[in-house]
């Protein structure tokens, strides 16, 4: 079902910069990079901060197609971006935005709606979630997504990717210690608005990625990767934008040593915007879920980050024993014997050949100093 959101202060912040931007600046564009962006059009048509009503998982052609029909007399104008679509051989609409005489916008695109209008027609936009939640697209039982962010043209996007499930067996795959943090961290990631932060963290090689995979295929919240280069705009307003549009979610941030420095050695803001988010007054409103990966040791992590309430788990994946590592080594067809803990990368690719960086001199001048006596 759809959620309503009326005045979020993270969401109240970022129009208002908006409308300042577009009623100041002449070169303010109300564009983004796909099109109209709603909620800037519509402070720049009104000239008024609207309520804001989201559903997804909706068919938004169905949805289009109601809503052409249903508001037919109050639809004053239509703003549409289209494309070709070749496999389809048809042409397509990427993004709708219905303007009625009321006051209201209804943004089509993707598989989500968005109702944009004044307090006062709180009831109209509530039935007319009500009429598009029967839209709602079938679940998935066998594919399974991962939701890519991504920055371009100054503007975040969200482009989902289809992934397949990773079958893993932890008691085969992790050291002994391993099964209990697993079923805290599913137990925990599978509650409804709920908050906090997993670290995964250990030598490149040992699972960590592997894990993820296999978490994924077992979570029914949407999944966010964030890059580590998106990673430093948590707190953007854009990226709030996003978050509001996407509750519930997990947002999953690999190699992210660079946003969780102690904030002693690193001035940067990212630390606090992750403590924010996971257990800050804007974590109330998001109910975001965090898992953050990295290689370094645990002593350069700020510690403000594994404070009781805030964490939900921490995981320090190490080599296998020589017991696990023969083991695994023995289900994967190898004939070798393992004297010596190993990591599963190293078990899995000991039939290939190992590399090794040539060591190379470097030609140059060199000062010599001369001793005064």
């Amino acid at each position: 079902m759809g959620i309503v959101f009326r005045l979020c202060p993270p969401l109240l912040s970022g129009l208002k910069r908006k409308y300042r931007q577009i009623t100041e600046k002449r070169n303010a564009s109300i564009f983004e990079n796909h099109y109209l962006e709603s909620k800037a059009f519509y402070l720049y048509r009104f000239k008024r901060i609207p309520c804001m009503t989201f559903i997804d998982d909706i068919d938004a052609t169905k949805a289009f197609e109601y809503v052409r029909k249903k508001y037919s007399h109050r639809v004053v104008d239509i703003y549409q971006a289209c494309f070709f679509n070749r496999q389809a051989e048809k042409h397509q609409f990427s993004k709708t935005l219905f303007v009625l005489d009321n006051r209201m916008i209804i943004e089509l695109a993707g598989n989500y709606a968005r109702i944009l209008y004044p307090n006062n027609l709180f009831h109209i936009a509530d039935k007319l979630l009500t009429a598009l939640n029967d839209f709602r697209l079938p679940e998935k039982k066998e594919d399974f997504e991962i939701n890519i962010i991504t920055f371009s043209n100054n503007s975040l996007d969200l482009k989902s990717l289809d992934i397949k499930p990773t079958v893993l067996d932890l008691d085969l795959y992790y050291n002994d210690d391993f099964k209990d943090i697993d079923a805290t961290i599913r137990k925990r990631l599978s509650q409804q608005n709920d908050k906090g932060i997993v670290l995964l963290h250990g030598l490149p090689g040992t699972g960590k990625t592997t894990y993820l995979r296999h978490l994924i295929g077992e979570l029914k919240k949407k999944v966010l990767f964030v890059s580590p280069s998106v990673a430093g705009n948590l707190m953007n307003p854009e990226f709030i934008d996003l978050l509001v549009d996407n509750p519930n979610s997990v947002l999953i941030i690999e190699d992210a040593e660079n946003i969780m420095m102690d904030r002693k050695h690193n001035s940067d803001s990212s630390v606090s915007n992750l403590l924010n988010l996971s257990d800050g007054l804007l974590s109330d409103c998001l109910n975001v879920q965090i898992i953050c990966t990295f290689n370094s040791s645990l002593h350069l992590i700020d510690a403000a980050l594994m404070r009781k309430g805030r964490l939900i788990a921490r995981y320090e994946f190490g080599k296998l024993s020589v017991e696990k590592s023969q083991k695994l080594s023995d289900h994967l067809g190898f004939e070798t014997t393992i004297s010596q803990a190993l990591t599963i990368a190293e078990i899995a690719n000991q039939h290939e050949q190992q590399y090794e960086a040539k060591r190379t001199q470097v030609l140059g001048f060199r000062r010599e100093e001369t001793l005064m006596n």
